[in-house]
């Protein structure tokens, strides 16, 4: 996986958190401290967020441990790439 499947699949996976809270990207934006733009941005799979940012600002907007967060989400990584092949 490249860097920009990895974004793609970050950004997929993050919104489909966001949706199933019914959130706005405003919503989680001002959750996660920051601006809606970029939580645009990494949807999109544009931005690369650090790890430290998605350990204390993302997976805390998200209700959720940064550790289930990692976990969830590479589950929800090998799941898309098997779908596809």
């Amino acid at each position: 996986m490249d860097k920009n499947d990895f974004n793609r699949l970050l950004g997929s996976f993050v919104k489909a958190r966001r949706l199933e809270r019914k959130w706005s990207q405003s919503v989680l934006a001002a959750r996660a401290g920051n601006n809606y733009q970029n939580i645009s941005a990494i949807e999109r799979g544009e931005v690369s967020p650090t790890l430290y940012w998605i350990c204390e600002k993302l997976a805390p907007a998200l209700e959720t441990d940064p550790k289930e967060f990692i976990s969830e989400l590479f589950s929800y990584m090998a799941k898309e790439r098997a779908g596809r092949k």
